[in-house]
């Protein structure tokens, strides 16, 4: 988000997708958590911000058709994830889905984190094999991976639990960063994420005070409206 704000504050055609398709693979597609996310990004100075409509997913269920169950197989999302997960097939469909968005909205470049450069590639191939477009060009935010607040030997994701998490529209910072986990790795991972907010982390020697800092700048950038 931050990358692409400042190409829209450049003068660029940057559009901000909401993956509300993306939600059923861990919970029940929320209209209200789609409009809490749709205000902040909005209070965040996101102009040009939309949604997945039933065009992703018809482009979606084509793209299923001419991709083999091997490749899913190999994602690395998926090998991630699988055995912690009760109904695995959207996770195992994620990256197809994830290449209609990129199909349907046709960006000249696709702002990503590392974790998920396979999923580019996949989409270039199938793009490729159906005449779509040879290439998408791809760059990396200012964060390469946030980790899990309890577990920074993972990547945060929505798919680990409420308790590893922090969402934009977060109710409860101060609770959850207080739990965070302060080992080495773990405070790296808490520099990371206040550092990339506006927080000098290296002005403070308690822990419980770096994490009410984060916490508070959370709240002034993403508290609800």
């Amino acid at each position: 988000i931050k990358k692409g704000l400042e190409y829209q504050n450049q003068g660029h055609d940057v559009n901000f997708m909401i993956a509300n398709y993306h939600m059923a693979t861990t919970e029940e597609y929320n209209q209200e958590k789609i409009n809490l996310t749709f205000n902040e990004l909005t209070k965040l100075g996101c102009k040009n911000i939309t949604t997945q409509t039933s065009a992703n997913l018809e482009t979606f269920y084509f793209l299923s058709c001419k991709i083999n169950i091997g490749t899913l197989l190999k994602m690395p999302q998926y090998k991630d994830k699988f055995a912690d997960t009760q109904y695995d097939l959207g996770l195992l469909l994620y990256p197809v889905l994830m290449a209609a968005d990129i199909i349907v909205n046709d960006p000249d470049v696709i702002i990503v984190g590392k974790d998920q450069v396979a999923h580019i590639e996949l989409c270039n191939d199938v793009a490729k094999r159906i005449g779509t477009k040879k290439y998408f060009d791809f760059e990396f935010g200012h964060v390469d991976k946030i980790a899990s607040l309890s577990d920074p030997a993972k990547k945060m994701s929505k798919s680990s639990g409420e308790n590893h998490v922090l969402y934009l529209f977060d109710e409860d910072y101060h609770s959850k960063l207080k739990k965070a986990t302060a080992t080495e790795e773990g405070l790296k991972n808490l520099h990371l994420i206040g550092n990339n907010i506006g927080v000098d982390c290296n002005s403070f020697t308690m822990n419980s005070d770096l994490k009410k800092a984060i916490a508070d700048k959370m709240n002034e950038l993403f508290g609800q409206l």
